[in-house]
């Protein structure tokens, strides 16, 4: 997934599961929820978006602040469970929207291998350091975009609600 799926499904988690929703707190989600990609620098979806590795990271960082701890361990894990996902492209479907927009079936193309080659994967490391064995669900366009419309709803009720009860409270 991307980064403003992750953003958006971490912020809407945050808002339905912590109880303490303060604004020092939702940073720390949004934060946190993007920090997994780091490992884009040496190899994408490897032990950074391992459970087990987060988990481990979460309960090392709360030695400075145990209010962090469930904050953490949502924005960590709901990336993991995003990137799960994986997006098959067999029909083309980026090199023929890059398409749409530059009119350039070369450059489309260009855009499509960069894409692919930096922001693919082939699932992540769900039990690393266990094993090193990646999992992964592939959807198809129609799949993919009910997921990611899937996303978009919860974190709209999300933050409706929020915005409905802090109204109400008024």
């Amino acid at each position: 997934m991307d980064w403003i799926s992750h953003l958006l499904f971490s912020l809407a988690l945050g808002a339905i599961l912590l109880k303490d929703r303060t604004r020092e707190k939702m940073v720390l989600v949004a934060l946190a929820s993007l920090f997994p990609d780091l490992d884009i620098l040496w190899y994408h979806r490897s032990i950074l978006h391992s459970p087990f590795v987060l988990l481990l990271l979460a309960l090392v960082l709360i030695f400075r602040n145990r209010a962090f701890f469930a904050p953490l361990l949502i924005s960590f894990w709901s990336h993991s469970a995003l990137d799960i996902f994986l997006f098959d492209n067999s029909n083309h479907t980026i090199k023929n929207l890059a398409n749409q927009v530059v009119g350039n079936e070369s450059i489309a193309q260009h855009i499509e291998d960069n894409i692919t080659r930096y922001a693919s994967a082939d699932g992540i490391m769900l039990f690393w350091p266990f094993s090193g064995e990646r999992f992964s669900i592939t959807l198809e366009e129609k799949s993919y975009a009910i997921v990611a419309g899937f996303i978009i709803m919860i974190a709209m009720f999300s933050f409706l609600w929020l915005y409905f009860k802090k109204l109400s409270r008024k």
